[in-house]
């Protein structure tokens, strides 16, 4: 294992009905309080964080500072130490977790396009999976080629090959403008876009995936997903196999607005 994705981190206005809407509606489980402002659905720290950030705000010098940490992709390495001798040399910046937010040591650090990332010790074996599990997190850049460098040589991971459906949707997979860091041939793992304004119009969705980031979660049963969502009242963008070999995508917002994708191998 050089690398893997731990877990991810939404903001969440409203902590019940987010839990409701991540628990009930698309079926990853009960979720745990471990404070006021959080709420965990997974195992052993690994799965989604939910957090309710706080209305505050500092001043470091001629940079204002704001709940920021609410929102991020963790990603688990095999030699955190190695990782921060690159960002060292590189001269990039990086702080210290706190001893008590993590059971790894761990830091945070942003890439070149201002994506926040926790970068954790790799820990223990992860405990048997869940039925679901988070298959990529979709990260948006203005410059493709230079976050991808950033991961490759300072973070350590490997670019891969788009893997394509068979009939592929009106977007782009010239590596400039989306890229795959995987360790598998799945298109798992970390999605690179420049965002693209028209994507759900000329792909006939409701939502537009490329802009913002989302993080995707692989479920059993994504029409099943799907039913529960629009009982709900919630809209959903039904993409069938369009854009991955073999993945059936779905794509919603949740109750404070975070894109969302559920999909499933098929």
């Amino acid at each position: 294992m050089t690398w893997s994705i731990h877990h991810v981190s939404l903001v969440a206005h409203d902590l019940d009905a987010a839990a409701h809407f991540f628990g009930t509606l698309i079926g990853l489980g009960v979720a745990e309080a471990p404070d006021e402002q959080s709420r965990f659905i997974g195992a052993a720290g690994r799965g989604l964080r939910l957090h309710r950030p706080g209305a505050v705000l500092a001043r470091s010098g001629a940079t204002l500072l704001g709940p920021v940490g609410a929102r991020y992709v963790a990603l688990e390495v095999a030699s955190l130490a190695a990782v921060v001798a690159r960002l060292d040399q590189a001269g990039l910046a990086y702080a210290l977790a706190l001893p008590w937010e993590f059971a790894q040591p761990a830091i945070y650090t942003l890439d070149p396009a201002l994506n926040l990332l926790v970068l954790l010790q790799a820990g223990a074996a992860a405990p048997s999976e869940p039925p679901w599990h988070i298959h990529h997190v979709n990260l948006q850049a203005q410059k493709v080629r230079e976050a991808v460098a950033f991961y490759t040589d300072i973070i350590g991971m490997a670019e891969g090959r788009w893997q394509s459906a068979a009939q592929r949707g009106d977007f782009s997979i010239d590596p400039a403008e989306l890229a795959v860091l995987t360790t598998a041939d799945d298109n798992s793992g970390l999605h690179i876009i420049r965002p693209d304004a028209g994507f759900a119009y000329r792909n006939r969705f409701a939502h537009n995936p490329s802009i913002g980031g989302h993080p995707a979660f692989c479920v059993p049963d994504v029409l099943a997903v799907k039913v529960r969502l629009e009982a709900a009242g919630v809209l959903v963008s039904d993409a069938g196999v369009y854009a991955m070999a073999g993945m059936h995508q779905i794509y919603v917002l949740d109750p404070s607005g975070n894109m969302i994708e559920v999909n499933q191998n098929v």
